[in-house]
């Protein structure tokens, strides 16, 4: 195959219509792709996955020098090279970071939907109840809606009555004043809540 200058390529890439385009991504796809792959399989990777990398990195390419970011002296196999080397590494620590679940697991409720209160162990949601009732039914309320139920201050002031947001805050403040008073003078309500 003969050789194109890159700066023949990169002229084509950045100015070329349809088929002066397809000519190009064809001749690099025949010079690079081989190398490419054989990168990829070294590297975890599969065939299909050489694919899809490599003809993300001609997009890639085709976008730099439709924007020209390609200078007339960039070896241009070697510049998509190098996207391909960069795309499979980044796609590797996507991978790392992502942990399948088993068919198990994926049948679970979502955490984050479940109010926390329900997390706890019957143990100490006893625990907590009572020292909650110590505080009074009102602290109770609150607490309950904003910490288990994940309720927001304006939610809160709206179902307990209060005239604004503010007094709901300032009514949640008060009640964990009262409720760290009560277990730091309180043995019994420690032990209840804590292992």
């Amino acid at each position: 195959m003969v050789r194109i200058p890159d700066e023949e390529l990169i002229q084509q890439l950045q100015f070329g219509e349809g088929q002066e385009v397809d000519k190009v991504l064809t001749y690099l796809h025949k010079r690079v792709y081989a190398l490419a792959c054989r990168f990829i399989e070294k590297h975890k990777g599969t065939v299909h996955d050489a694919e899809d990398v490599f003809q993300e990195s001609l997009v890639a390419l085709y976008k730099l020098a439709r924007n020209g970011k390609l200078t007339p002296d960039t070896n241009v196999e070697a510049y998509l090279f190098t996207i391909c080397k960069n795309l499979w590494f980044k796609h590797l620590r996507r991978q790392h970071e992502t942990v399948e679940l088993t068919a198990e697991f994926q049948s679970l409720p979502d955490l984050d939907s479940l109010p926390l209160y329900s997390l706890l162990s019957s143990e100490r949601q006893t625990g907590i109840l009572q020292m909650l009732s110590a505080i009074g039914e009102d602290c109770k309320r609150v607490l309950l809606a904003y910490y288990y139920d994940r309720l927001r201050m304006s939610k809160i002031a709206a179902q307990m009555g209060y005239a604004n947001e503010q007094v709901a805050k300032n009514k949640k403040a008060d009640c964990m004043k009262k409720l760290k008073t009560l277990i730091s003078d309180s043995p019994y309500f420690s032990e209840k809540i804590t292992d």
